[in-house]
C-alpha cells in the first residue's frame, strides 16, 4: 500500500470518528468545538480525502476575499469572459461558480470534490449549489472557484466561504488598498499560514501613485504573519469599461502565475503536497482539542449519571434501613399486630405467651380479618416509605444537577425530573404488594414439610407471612429506649411464633431471604425512576469511547503522514 493510500485510509477513519464527535452539553468551549467538528468534517470530505486519493488531480484555486474586493471582476478579467456576475454575489447570489477546462470537468462534477454541494449549470440563489462552467480557454490542470464574501452579512455565505477556502489547493485572496489591514481577512490568512497553503494575494484598486507603498506595507504584514512566500500582486484602481473587465495587462502577472502552475505537473504536485501536508499538520492540534473536549463531555455526563445513581442508592439504603431497624413497628402496623396477637396477653412474658399460643394454635388466625388488617397496614406504611424515598431521590438529583449550568439546563427542559414520576406512587405500592406475595411464597415453600405442616396450616399462610414481616422489621436492630419494650416485644413474639412453626434455624434464613426480596423489589421500583435520568443522558448521543476513537484516528493519521510525506514536506512535530 502506498503512502497516499495509507493517508486516504486514515482520512476515512477520521471521517468516521468525527461522526461520533458530539458536544451536547453547554460546557465552556462546546459551541466552538461543535463548529470545529463541522469544519473538519467538510475539510476531510471536501479536500483531504479527494486530494490524498488523487495527488495528480487538477488543482482547485479558490478566489476569496471581503465584500466589494472585486473577486468576480478579477475572475472574469483573468478569463477574458463574463462567467460570473460581479456585485450580485453580495449577498443575494449565494451559489459559488467553478470554472474549469472541459478536460477537468468530470473530476469537478464528481462527488469526490465538495460532495455536499449540488452541481448546476446556472448560478442559483442557493448556498448548497455549485455552478460548474466548462471553459476551454482555461488551461487544464487548474480550476478557478469564485467564492462568497468572507464577511458577508449572510451567515450561510460566510460559512460556505470558509468551507471553500479550506477545500482549496491554493488561494487567490483578493483585498483592496482601502481594506487590506482589516481583521477579518487576516484571520483567514492566518489559517492559510497554519495550513502552509500556497497563497496569491491580490491588492485591488491601488491608487496609481501608491502601488509601491501599499505593496511594500502589505508584504511586510504578510512576512510578519508567516506568509513571506505568498505571491503578491497589485492592481491599479481605474474605471472599468462597459464589459466590466480589468485590462489584460493589469492581470497578466496573475494569469501567468496560474498558467505556469497548471502547465507543469511537477509544480502542480508540489502545490498539492505542500497544502495537503500543511493541512494534516494544522488539523492535528484541532483533533487534540476535539478529543479533550469530547472527554470532558463524557466525564460531565458520567458525573450527572453518578449523581442520579448516588441519590437513588441512598434512597434505597434509607428504605432498607427503615425496614429493618424497627422504624416500621410504630403506629398503625404495631397497633394492628397487637390487635392480632391480643393486647391482653401481650405484656406477659414471651414464654407464657408462646406456651398459651401453642395450646390454642389450631385455627387461631385462619381467616381472621385482623390478619388482613396487619397486611394492609404493612402495605400502606411501607409503600409510603418507598414513595418518600423516591421523592427525596428525585429532589436530590435535581439539586445536584442544578449545581452546573448543563445539569440545570436539563432540569429546566425536563421539569418533571425534579419530582418523582406521576405513576411512582402506584409503582411503590405495587412493589410492596409484590414483596408481600414473595413472603407468602417463601413461607409456603418452607411449610411444605410434613413435620411442620399441621402447625403451618393452623396458623394460615397470611398470618405466618405477617409474622415474618414483623420479624424482618427489626432484623438489623436500632431500637432504643421504650421502643425495645414495645416494638421489640412484638418482634420477639413474631420470632417465637415462627420458630414454633419452622424451627429456630430456619427462621433467620427466612427473614434474611425476605429482606433480600424486599431490597430487590425496592431497587426495581426506584430503578425505574432512575431510568428517567439515564434515558435523558443516553439521548444526548455521546457514544461511549468516542473520544478514544477520535484519538485512535488522530494517531493513525500521524502515522500515515510519516509514510506519505518526505522530509521536506513532513508536518512539523510528526517525527
Amino acid at each position: 500500500m502506498s503512502g497516499a493510500d495509507s493517508l486516504a485510509r486514515a482520512f476515512h477513519q477520521l471521517d468516521d470518528a468525527l461522526g461520533g464527535a458530539q458536544f451536547p452539553l453547554p460546557l465552556p468551549g462546546a459551541e466552538e468545538l461543535r463548529a470545529m467538528t463541522v469544519s473538519l468534517g467538510h475539510q476531510v470530505r471536501d479536500y483531504l480525502l479527494p486530494r490524498a486519493s488523487r495527488l495528480d488531480a487538477p488543482l482547485l484555486a479558490v478566489v476569496g476575499g471581503s465584500t466589494g474586493a472585486g473577486k468576480s471582476t478579477l475572475v472574469n478579467s483573468l478569463l477574458r469572459a463574463s462567467v460570473t456576475r460581479p456585485g450580485v454575489l453580495r449577498p443575494t447570489t449565494k451559489s459559488p461558480v467553478l470554472v474549469c477546462n472541459p478536460a477537468d470537468e468530470a473530476w469537478f462534477r464528481s462527488d469526490q470534490v465538495l460532495p455536499a454541494l449540488v452541481r448546476t449549470d446556472t448560478q442559483l440563489h442557493d448556498s448548497r449549489a455549485l455552478h460548474i462552467v466548462s471553459f476551454p480557454d482555461l488551461k487544464p490542470g487548474l480550476a478557478l472557484l469564485d467564492a462568497p464574501d468572507i464577511d458577508s452579512v449572510d451567515d450561510a455565505n460566510r460559512t460556505l466561504a470558509r468551507q471553500l477556502l479550506l477545500a482549496a489547493d491554493l488561494w487567490l485572496f483578493v483585498t483592496s488598498a482601502a481594506r487590506y489591514a482589516d481583521a477579518v481577512p487576516w484571520d483567514y490568512l492566518a489559517a492559510a499560514a497554519e495550513r502552509n497553503t500556497v497563497v496569491g494575494v491580490i491588492v485591488n484598486r491601488c491608487p496609481p501613485g501608491a502601488v509601491g507603498e501599499v505593496s511594500g506595507h502589505l508584504a511586510e504584514m504578510l512576512a510578519e504573519r508567516g506568509l513571506a512566500s505568498a505571491k503578491l500582486f497589485a492592481v491599479v484602481e481605474r474605471s472599468l469599461p462597459p464589459d466590466g473587465m480589468l485590462p489584460a495587462g493589469d492581470v497578466a502577472g496573475i494569469r501567468h502565475w496560474l498558467e505556469s502552475l497548471a502547465a507543469q505537473s511537477e509544480a502542480r504536485s508540489q502545490v498539492a503536497v505542500q497544502t495537503l501536508a500543511g493541512s494534516v499538520r494544522s488539523i492535528d492540534t484541532q483533533l487534540k482539542d476535539l478529543g479533550e473536549g469530547m472527554a470532558r463531555q463524557e466525564a460531565a455526563i458520567e458525573e450527572l449519571r453518578e449523581q442520579a445513581a448516588r441519590a437513588y442508592r441512598q434512597s434505597a439504603a434509607d428504605v432498607s434501613q427503615a425496614a429493618g431497624d424497627g422504624t416500621m413497628l410504630r403506629g398503625e402496623i404495631l397497633s394492628r399486630w397487637q390487635d392480632l396477637v391480643g393486647t391482653g396477653e401481650f405484656m406477659r412474658t414471651v414464654e407464657q405467651r408462646i406456651g398459651a399460643l401453642r395450646d390454642r394454635i389450631t385455627g387461631w388466625f385462619t381467616g381472621d380479618e385482623r390478619v388482613q388488617a396487619v397486611e394492609v397496614a404493612i402495605s400502606d406504611n411501607l409503600a409510603a416509605v418507598v414513595k418518600d424515598a423516591g421523592e427525596r431521590a428525585a429532589e436530590a438529583t435535581a439539586v445536584a444537577w442544578s449545581h452546573t449550568r448543563w445539569g440545570r439546563d436539563i432540569i429546566v427542559a425536563e421539569p418533571s425530573l425534579a419530582t418523582a414520576s406521576a405513576g411512582f406512587d402506584e409503582a411503590a405500592a405495587a412493589a410492596i404488594r409484590a414483596w408481600q406475595s414473595d413472603v407468602l411464597q417463601l413461607v409456603e415453600e418452607q411449610g411444605r414439610g410434613r413435620r411442620m405442616r399441621a402447625r403451618f396450616l393452623a396458623l394460615g399462610t397470611n398470618a405466618v407471612g405477617a409474622a415474618l414481616i414483623i420479624y424482618v422489621f427489626t432484623l438489623t436492630g436500632g431500637l432504643t429506649g421504650a421502643e425495645v419494650g414495645i416494638a421489640g416485644g412484638a418482634s420477639v413474639l413474631a420470632q417465637r411464633l415462627l420458630e414454633a412453626v419452622f424451627g429456630e434455624d430456619a427462621v433467620r434464613k427466612l427473614a434474611e431471604q425476605a429482606r433480600r426480596e424486599l431490597e430487590a423489589r425496592v431497587d426495581g421500583a426506584l430503578g425505574l425512576e432512575l431510568a428517567r435520568y439515564t434515558e435523558v443522558l443516553d439521548s444526548l448521543a455521546v457514544e461511549a469511547g468516542a473520544a478514544a476513537g477520535l484519538e485512535a484516528a488522530r494517531s493513525s493519521l500521524r502515522s500515515a503522514a510519516r509514510d506519505a510525506f518526505d522530509d521536506l514536506t513532513k508536518p512539523v512535530g510528526m517525527d
